[in-house]
Parts: structure tokens; C-alpha cells; sequence
């Protein structure tokens, strides 16, 4: 009774303090214009409102928006071959994006939760991504069609970064006023235990007819829809033939195998072969609080294939233990929401991490290997404003070669978007670095040079190709007093793990410290 009369208080506060009209709700925000032209015909502009209502009223308007250019995408019957497989990228993230969308509207009193609006700024700073990749998937079609795609989606984008920034502001004003966050059952460590102590699962796959399904979309489809419980599925050893979609609706699904080398899912699609990045995705996942134990993914496509992905992840509250993604270009891409690696192996040659994700590798190997170029580079970051909660975080992990790599120049990473976050803290990093660290992203595009809003930051690493003083000069890059960079990229801060991440059962090191794996990887 007392933390609702608290909330009455604050709410009070804020209404007669900070939120006074909308233009307080609107300012100081990225497209604040905008904001107050999208929202003042459906309110009284000089009227207080409750921060909820208006947080609820941009959303809707979101949604509404959204909604009406997926329809016009699905409306759209091209014939132009060049332009099939953007179109249905373009599709699946409009849908994607609507989905994050329905999930932030809030209800009852939801926006009072602290949790609550950190779970309203991860949904929206996904479907923010949703909405960029939606776009880049039209990055080599003709000038005059990007820019027609990126006129039908600037409404939509600047109505949902509206509604990320309202949530935002509500945020850091109403956290003055709360108590700790309570912590979530342990009802999935109890399930994990169960796992490794040979509990019986709900389903069972093997490829020999053994089990209960002869492939994993099978025995996906037979998940219910938006189960509030976890469906344990076991996955037999063996090589899975198959592209597996674990769709929005599937949620609290654990799926284990054998050993990340002993069940494997093993695909070969490609851009170069027509695939969209979905389609061309071994793997992919996009339902709530999704878990991956002893299991790997690959995508076989080869080096000559471009972007060939093995694990594309969108489910937020994802855990990926113990498995491998093996690739070459763009290996593991993790689209968005909070994503946590732990004791995986990740093989690949250029961009092989990449997305708009939080997400943290914690304790992992990551393995390069040699492709068609004389470069490699590791990491893709796709934040794309200040406002997403995204980032990539290695955090104790061991950058190894994965088979000789001479000739071949290593970078740790690239900025894919200007607000690129990248973040390697103590960890080892194998003498095939380059010095100079990090490289600008080149080509005939827009993205040309280094934006000074980037954030790369190396904290405490070990092993030759740690030593910073040959680094690039961005005024982005972070190497000298950065703990503090730092402590903000970890599980504790960053995922937020404190509060789920003790549930599922799998190990995890919630803030910084100072051990690195063994390993028997190369060492040339």
C-alpha cells in the first residue's frame, strides 16, 4: 500500500513539475518538432496529462502508423526480381516492429514500474531497429527507390523514436522516486537442473525416428502459442538439415542438445543466392525468453556467399550457453532486445557479430577464421540513436584464430551506424590484431568516415593485441581510464541481469573482473 501511494505522489510531482503540457513531454527529445506536431491534434497542447496517458497516446500512434505502411508493403506486388528479397525483409521487420510495438503499450500502471519501462525502452528501441533494417535491406536497389522507401518509413520512425524518447524522459525523472527492484522466481533454474539431471522434456527431436519429431520446426509448432511456461525440447546428436523459424509467438522455449559439436542445425542459404536475411539465417528466433543449451548452428554457405547468417536473434531475455554459431560473414546477427552468450564459440571473418541488440559474450571463445579477403573484422554495431539500448559487450572472453591468418588484417570492429557501441573488457586478444584496432566502415556509401558519436572502449584486455598505443585517433575510442565505460556494459548494467538472469540457472558474472579462459586454439 505504501509503494502505490508513493507512485500517487511522484506521478503527482511529475505532473506538476516536469510533465506541465505536451511541449514538456516533447522537448529536449530527438525530433521534438515532430513529436509535438504528431500529438497536439489528439490533445489539448495546454492541458496537463499524466505521463502514462501520454506515453500510451505516442505509442498508439506508433502502432497506427506502423500498421498502415506493413499493409501497404503487403499490398505491394513487384515483379522487379532485384527488388523481391528487400521487399520481404522489409515485410518481416514492418512485422517484427509492430509486435515490439503491441508489446510497449502499457496498462494499468505499468509506466510507475521501473522494470516496466525498462522492458517499454527495449521493446521500442527494438522495433526502432526493426525499422532501420527494414530499410538497409533496400541499401543496393536504385537511388529513386531507397529514397521512396525512406519517405514511406520517416513518419513511422520518427512516431516511434517519439515514443522512445517520452519513455526515456518519464524514466530518468520517475527513478528518483522508486524501490529496488524485487527479483523474479527461480522457477527455471529449478527447470535447468531438471535438464542436466535427465528430467523428461516435452519433446524429444531425433533424425533416427527415436523421438517424438524427425525435425525441430515440427516440434516447435507444437510449442502453444505465447506459453507462460518453459517447453523443454531435446534435440537428439545429430546434423539438422533444416532452416528453423522460432516465431514471435513461441515463447519460453528451452531447447538443448548433445554438445554444441554434436547437435548441430546446418544451413546453407545466402544473399547470394537470394535469401533475405532471414531467410538466409540457419536459425532463427524471435519469441520471448528463448534458451539454447549444447546445441550449434552454421551456415555452410562459404566465404564467396556474402552474408550467410547462422543465428539471427530478436527474442529478448534470450541465453545462448554453450553453443556454437559458426560462419563466415555476418555469423551471429543479434537484431535486438537483451541477448546473453555465455561459454560459446563463435567462428567467422567479417562482421561476423553484428545487430542492434544489448547484448553481452560473456566467458566465450571468439574464433577467426580466413575468408576470400585479405580482412577480417569482428564486430558490426547498428545503433543508430542515442536513445536505443543496444551495444555490443565481450566481456571475458579469449579472440583466438581459429587457423592461420597470415596476410590477413584483423579488426575488432566497424561503425555500422553513427551511435555504433562496442565494448571488449577483459578479455585476451590473440597477436593477429591489428594495431591500430578498429577500421572506419569504407565503401560507395553514405557511412563513409568515423562519427565522433560512436563508442568503443577497451578495458583491461590481455595479450598482444590488446596494447592500445597504436590505436586509430577517434575521439569515439576509449582505451586509457575506461572501468567506468565499462561497469556500464555489464550484465548487472547493462541486461539488467540481476533481475533474470539468476531464473534460468546459467552461470553469469554480473559485474567486472579478471579471468580468461583456456583454450587450444592456433597460436601463430
Amino acid at each position: 500500500m505504501l509503494f502505490l501511494i508513493s507512485c500517487v505522489i511522484y506521478q503527482s510531482q511529475a505532473q506538476d513539475s516536469l510533465f506541465t503540457s505536451l511541449e514538456s513531454f516533447c522537448d529536449d527529445i530527438l525530433y521534438s518538432e515532430a513529436c509535438f506536431n504528431y500529438l497536439s491534434p489528439l490533445l489539448d497542447s495546454k492541458k496537463s496529462y499524466d505521463p502514462q496517458f501520454i506515453y500510451n497516446i505516442s505509442v498508439q500512434t506508433s502502432k497506427n502508423k506502423v500498421s498502415r505502411v506493413l499493409y501497404d508493403f503487403s499490398q505491394d506486388d513487384s515483379k522487379d526480381i532485384i527488388l523481391l528479397s528487400p521487399h520481404e525483409t522489409c515485410r518481416d521487420f514492418l512485422s517484427l516492429a509492430l509486435h515490439n510495438l503491441n508489446m510497449s503499450v502499457p496498462t494499468d500502471n505499468s509506466v510507475a514500474i521501473v522494470r516496466t519501462r525498462t522492458n517499454f525502452r527495449t521493446w521500442l528501441s527494438a522495433a526502432r531497429a526493426d525499422l532501420q533494417t527494414c530499410l538497409d535491406a533496400f541499401e543496393w536497389a536504385p537511388d529513386a527507390i531507397r529514397k521512396t522507401i525512406a519517405v514511406n518509413l520517416e513518419r513511422s520512425t520518427q512516431l516511434v523514436t517519439t515514443s522512445l524518447g517520452i519513455i526515456t524522459k518519464i524514466d530518468v525523472y520517475m527513478r528518483l522516486h522508486e524501490e529496488p527492484l524485487t527479483r523474479m522466481s527461480l522457477n527455471d533454474r529449478q527447470t535447468l537442473q531438471n535438464v542436466n539431471q535427465g528430467m523428461q522434456p516435452d519433446a524429444v527431436v531425433a533424425a533416427d525416428g527415436s523421438g517424438d519429431y524427425l525435425t525441430i520446426n515440427e516440434a516447435i509448432n507444437a510449442v502453444p502459442p505465447r506459453n507462460n511456461e518453459r517447453f523443454v525440447i531435446y534435440v537428439k546428436k545429430g546434423v539438422y538439415l533444416e532452416s528453423v523459424l522460432v516465431g514471435m509467438s513461441k515463447w519460453n522455449i528451452l531447447m538443448y542438445g548433445d554438445g554444441m559439436h554434436k547437435t548441430v542445425v546446418s544451413g546453407s542459404r545466402s544473399n547470394a543466392t537470394g535469401s533475405t536475411i532471414l531467410q538466409s539465417a540457419t536459425f532463427a528466433v524471435q519469441g520471448f525468453g528463448f534458451m539454447a543449451m549444447d546445441i550449434g548452428f552454421e551456415n555452410t554457405a562459404g566465404p564467396k556467399k556474402g552474408q550467410a547468417v547462422a543465428l539471427f536473434s530478436a527474442s529478448d531475455r534470450s541465453v545462448f550457453y554453450r553453443c556454437m554459431m559458426d560462419g563466415y560473414q555476418d555469423t551471429l546477427f543479434a537484431n535486438s532486445h537483451r541477448q546473453f552468450y555465455r561459454e560459446c564459440d563463435i567462428y567467422g571473418t567479417v562482421d561476423f557479430i553484428f545487430g542492434d541488440a544489448a547484448m553481452v559474450i560473456q566467458n566465450s571463445n571468439i574464433y577467426l577464421k580466413r575468408g576470400i579477403s585479405n580482412t577480417n573484422v569482428i564486430t558490426a554495431q547498428g545503433k543508430h540513436i542515442p536513445q536505443s539500448i543496444s551495444g555490443i559487450s565481450i566481456h571475458n572472453c579469449c579472440i583466438l584464430a581459429a587457423e592461420n591468418l597470415d596476410g590477413v588484417e584483423t579488426f575488432l570492429g566497424r561503425p555500422w551506424k553513427n551511435y555504433s557501441t562496442v565494448v571488449i573488457m577483459e578479455s585476451q586478444l590473440g597477436s593477429f590484431i591489428n594495431p591500430r584496432g578498429w577500421r572506419a566502415w569504407e565503401g560507395s556509401d553514405p557511412r563513409l568516415g568515423v562519427p565522433d558519436s560512436i563508442l568503443y572502449v577497451e578495458y583491461n584486455n590481455v595479450g598482444v593485441g590488446a596494447v592500445t598505443t597504436k590505436r586509430v585517433h577517434w575521439k569515439g575510442l576509449k582505451v586509457e581510464n575506461t572501468q567506468e565505460y565499462a561497469r556500464s556494459y555489464t550484465v548487472g548494467s547493462f541486461l539488467g541481469g540481476d533481475d533474470w538472469l539468476p531464473s534460468t540457472g546459467v552461470a553469469f558474472e554480473a559485474d567486472l573482473y579478471s579471468f580468461c579462459l583456456n583454450s587450444e586454439a592456433y597460436s601463430f
